[in-house]
C-alpha cells in the first residue's frame, strides 16, 4: 500500500474520528472536576500553554517543516476559532452551566459545520446527507431526554457562552480543512497553538499565576494531564489530520458519538442502565453515520 492510499484508508480515518469521541466525551466530566476548583480563564490559559509545549517539542523532534508563510495568517485565524474562543467560552460556559447542557448544546457542532459549508458552497447539498445530519440530531436530543431537560434561567449565559463555543469550533473545522490540506499536520497544529496560547495567555494569565497552589492536588493533576494530553494534544492533532482528508462535515457528524460514548462508558463503569432510549438514541446515531460516511455519500 502506497503512503497516499494508506493516508486516504477509510478505516484508519474513521478509527480516528472515533478515538476523537472517545477522548472528548470523557473530557466533559474531567474538565468540570478542574474549573469546579480553579478559574476558567486560568485553567485555559494552563491547558494551552501546556499542550503548545508538548506539541512544539514533539514538532521539533521530528524535525517538521513549517507551513510557509501565506499560511501562517490562516492558522492564526484557526488558533483564534479553534482554540481562544473554543477553549476559552467552553470552559466559561461549563462553569456557568450543568455538564448536561454543555454536552447537548456542543452535539450541535455538527449542524453549525453543515450550514457553514452549504452557506459559502464549499460542499454540495444532498438530501442523504441532510437525513444523515436529522437522525444524528434526533438521536442525541432522545440521549439527553431534551423532553426533560429543564431550561432554568441561572444557566442561559452558560449555555450561550457554550452555544457561541460551537459555533466557533465549527467554523474552524470548516476554515481549517483548505490549509490542512497542503501542511503537515503536526507543524500546522504546533502553529494553531501558538497563536492559541498567545491568546490564552492575555487572556487567563493573571488568574492561573492567581490560583491557589493546593489547587494542584495529585487528582487535579492526574485530571489535567488527561485533558491536556489526550483531550487536547491528540484531539486536536488526529481533528486536523482527519479534516485534511475528507469533508468537514464526514468529521463533524461523527461529533454525535459524543453522548452515546459518554451514556456507554456510564453502562460499562457504572453499571447505568440501557434504557430503551439509549437504545433508540444509538440507532439514530450510527444511522445518521451510515448515511453520511458510506461510499455513497462522497459528495
Amino acid at each position: 500500500m502506497t503512503e497516499t492510499a494508506a493516508q486516504l484508508n477509510p478505516g484508519r480515518i474513521r478509527l480516528a474520528l472515533l478515538t476523537i469521541q472517545v477522548l472528548f466525551g470523557i473530557n466533559y466530566l474531567a474538565s468540570k472536576v478542574i474549573v469546579d476548583e480553579m478559574s476558567p480563564g486560568g485553567w485555559a490559559a494552563l491547558r494551552t500553554g501546556a499542550a503548545f509545549f508538548v506539541i512544539a517539542v514533539i514538532a521539533l523532534l521530528g524535525k517538521r517543516r513549517l507551513p510557509p508563510a501565506k499560511d501562517i495568517g490562516l492558522l492564526a485565524v484557526c488558533g483564534l476559532f479553534g482554540v481562544v474562543l473554543n477553549q476559552g467560552l467552553f470552559l466559561e460556559g461549563l462553569s456557568r452551566t450543568t455538564v448536561s447542557h454543555s454536552a447537548l448544546i456542543c452535539s450541535q457542532i455538527p449542524t453549525f459545520v453543515l450550514v457553514i459549508s452549504l452557506a459559502f458552497g464549499l460542499e454540495a447539498f444532498s438530501w442523504r446527507k441532510f437525513l444523515g445530519f436529522v437522525c444524528g440530531i434526533g438521536g442525541v436530543l432522545v440521549l439527553l431526554e431534551v423532553d426533560n431537560l429543564q431550561f432554568d434561567s441561572a444557566y442561559l449565559t452558560g449555555d450561550l457562552m457554550t452555544l457561541a463555543n460551537a459555533a466557533s469550533y465549527a467554523i474552524f473545522i470548516v476554515i481549517s480543512r483548505k490549509v490542512m490540506a497542503r501542511n503537515d499536520p503536526l507543524a500546522a497544529t504546533a502553529v494553531v497553538f501558538f497563536f492559541g496560547a498567545a491568546g490564552m495567555a492575555l487572556y487567563g494569565g493573571r488568574d492561573l499565576l492567581a490560583t491557589d497552589p493546593a489547587v494542584f492536588t495529585p487528582a487535579i493533576m492526574g485530571t489535567m494531564l488527561y485533558v491536556i494530553v489526550g483531550a487536547t494534544v491528540v484531539t486536536y492533532f488526529l481533528n486536523l489530520w482527519a479534516v485534511k482528508r475528507v469533508q468537514a462535515t464526514r468529521v463533524a457528524i461523527f461529533i454525535f458519538l459524543q453522548p452515546v460514548i459518554a451514556a456507554t462508558l456510564g453502562v460499562i463503569f457504572r453499571g447505568n442502565d440501557i434504557t430503551p432510549r439509549f437504545l433508540i438514541a444509538t440507532v439514530l446515531v450510527f444511522l445518521a453515520l451510515m448515511l453520511r460516511d458510506s461510499r455513497g455519500s462522497r459528495s
